[in-house]
């Protein structure tokens, strides 16, 4: 099991993000806006980043600066899902860190979990991210979140963030109160006009 000090020192690790040309601007900025947001007790938050900009490494770099412990990142389906998973898990060739030199020592993680049908308490103990869907999430009259204590998850990142405004989410953030909350989304607005914040 990692304890959360342990996920929280983790996360205190630099990046190498100044100068990476690897990176792409609003991955830099993206990053640097949220650091600076939750640095100074920001509540939550919505990161727009244009189409093809690199929403998905913006979203792996996030916890490094911003979170003090777990961090949940939820996809809209379970394909973008499993690109995330890709991105974070650093035995993967798709691994953000390695393709961009983003994070060099990766002997120690972030371990990833990716929370699915299969998944157990014992994975998300082992993982610093944990990835899912909304849908598995609130599955099974929402399992996951009854099994979960309100501290587990520090930051909660989430994919497709202009979906967060329907009623279907608010169960998870009032499950984790005091979770940081980083929206990230190309649109702002739903179909709706709701506003994501």
């Amino acid at each position: 099991m990692i304890t959360g000090d342990e996920v929280a020192e983790f996360f205190t690790r630099q990046l190498s993000i100044t100068g990476n040309l690897r990176l792409r601007d609003p991955q830099r900025e993206g990053h640097a806006a949220a650091v600076g947001h939750f640095a100074h007790g920001g509540g939550r938050a919505v990161e727009q980043i244009p189409v093809g900009c690199g929403k998905t490494g913006l979203i792996t770099l996030v916890p490094f600066g911003c979170a003090n412990g777990r961090v949940l990142v939820i996809a809209p389906n379970l394909t973008i899902r499993d690109q995330l998973v890709g991105a974070f898990d650093v035995t993967s060739p798709d691994c953000f860190y390695k393709t961009t030199g983003a994070l060099t020592d990766l002997r120690h993680g972030p371990w990833v979990a990716a929370l699915d049908a299969d998944a157990n308490l014992s994975d998300l103990d082992d993982a610093h991210v944990a990835i899912t869907n909304i849908q598995q999430l609130g599955a099974s009259g929402g399992r996951w979140l009854a099994s979960l204590p309100p501290d587990y998850f520090d930051l909660i990142v989430v994919d497709e963030g202009h979906h967060n405004a329907a009623p279907s989410w608010q169960g998870v953030f009032d499950r984790f109160p005091e979770a940081k909350v980083l929206s990230v989304t190309a649109t702002p607005f739903r179909a709706d006009a709701t506003s994501t914040s």
